[in-house]
């Protein structure tokens, strides 16, 4: 790949990195507001919930990543033209298509980060930041073998199945 191509593909990645970060912020602290409701259940407590925020982030992050993609390419090449870039790529001979394989490049890593991330990072941290939360909630529950868990508390009774 060449020097060019480099530059484009660290443009677009660096924004979107950027548009990710601002946007799993706004994220977090949303969902830690919708948290508040239930600190002081049990010894549910404000540093618990902010553990279950951490812990969800990922499931965000993999949700929010072709919205960032998408504002990080427009900021990426719309930063390259605000300066001219774009204008002397072409005139040195740089043929858009060899700008779409470039940014069909970044698509494709993104693609890669978001697979990943959604289907081996994801769903074991959001099933541990649930159990976080039921356990530390409710004061009285029982395992009902491997399968799941019965937790109580007063007349709530709820069952926690095991997801595989």
């Amino acid at each position: 790949m060449s020097i060019l191509g480099r530059y484009i593909l660290r443009a677009v990645l660096g924004y979107t990195a950027l548009a990710l970060v601002v946007l799993l912020a706004l994220g977090a602290l949303f969902l830690f507001i919708a948290e508040q409701g239930d600190i002081g259940t049990g010894s549910y407590t404000a540093s618990q919930a902010m553990m279950f925020v951490l812990l969800s982030l990922p499931t965000f992050a993999a949700q929010l990543l072709p919205v960032a993609a998408l504002i990080g390419a427009l900021l990426a090449l719309g930063n390259l033209a605000r300066g001219s870039e774009l204008v002397v790529m072409r005139a040195s001979g740089i043929t858009t298509t060899r700008f779409c394989w470039w940014l069909a490049l970044v698509g494709l890593i993104l693609a890669v980060l978001m697979v990943s991330l959604s289907e081996f990072v994801a769903p074991p941290l959001e099933k541990y930041a649930r159990q976080l939360k039921v356990f530390s909630k409710f004061n009285e529950f029982s395992f009902a073998g491997s399968r799941g868990t019965w937790v109580r508390d007063g007349d709530t009774i709820i069952s926690v199945e095991q997801q595989s």
